[in-house]
């Protein structure tokens, strides 16, 4: 098998993973589960790719913050405000949700069954949260000048994590009684969402007197 082909099966394995592990749970999945999904004998699974099932969910989630977190750190070493920050890191963080869409039904559903795998699967390489802390940080920082309104990390964390994650969570039930059962119209709404959110974000963290809105 070359290498190509190799990278094929690997994304196939992952991305059926997820699938399966979303569906079933961590606990109740099985290897072979994953093996027979995406057509590959468990042998093979186990000796070309991956030999643990924890092996394979710390594939997942690697993919999963790698796709969101290097551009994030791009984003906070630019020398501009939060306020400048803010739709770059939107936008971001949108695309990293459409182009995954079952991340934020895997992360709750393991955040419910096992906060603690979930957390330790995030520090076994603590310099991924760095952008996290930079933003929390400067906001911070920027909040003491003045700059941004003050206002608790957990009320604005929360607020942009579900003004995002939550039509993402809910897409089913809401393409069929909104859209006709339509998907391409749904991902339209979630493009058109991302000005929407970036303005109540905006509106949230700027001072009265500095609304960049007014």
């Amino acid at each position: 098998m070359d290498t190509e082909d190799v990278m094929t099966m690997e994304s196939r394995i992952i991305e059926t993973a997820k699938q399966v592990f979303v569906r079933k749970g961590y606990e109740a999945t099985k290897m072979s589960d994953i093996a027979t999904e995406a057509g590959i004998g468990r042998t093979a699974l186990y000796y070309y790719y991956y030999r643990t099932k924890e092996m394979l969910f710390d594939a997942i989630f690697d993919q999963l913050m790698t796709s969101l977190l290097p551009n994030l750190g791009a984003i906070m070493e630019e020398k501009t405000s939060i306020l400048e920050k803010l739709p770059k890191i939107i936008i971001q963080y949108g695309q990293v949700l459409q182009q995954n869409p079952l991340f934020p039904i895997f992360v709750i559903s393991e955040l419910h069954r096992d906060p603690e795998h979930l957390i330790s699967s995030v520090m076994k390489d603590p310099s991924r949260i760095k952008p996290i802390i930079s933003l929390q940080k400067q906001i911070q920082e920027e909040i003491e000048q003045g700059k941004l309104r003050k206002i608790s990390p957990i009320y604005s964390a929360s607020t942009l994590v579900s003004l995002m994650a939550f039509p993402v969570l809910v897409r089913e039930p809401l393409t069929r009684v909104f859209l006709e059962g339509d998907a391409a119209r749904y991902d339209a709404f979630l493009e058109e969402r991302i000005p929407f959110v970036t303005d109540i974000m905006l509106r949230m963290f700027s001072p009265d007197n500095n609304n960049p809105n007014n």
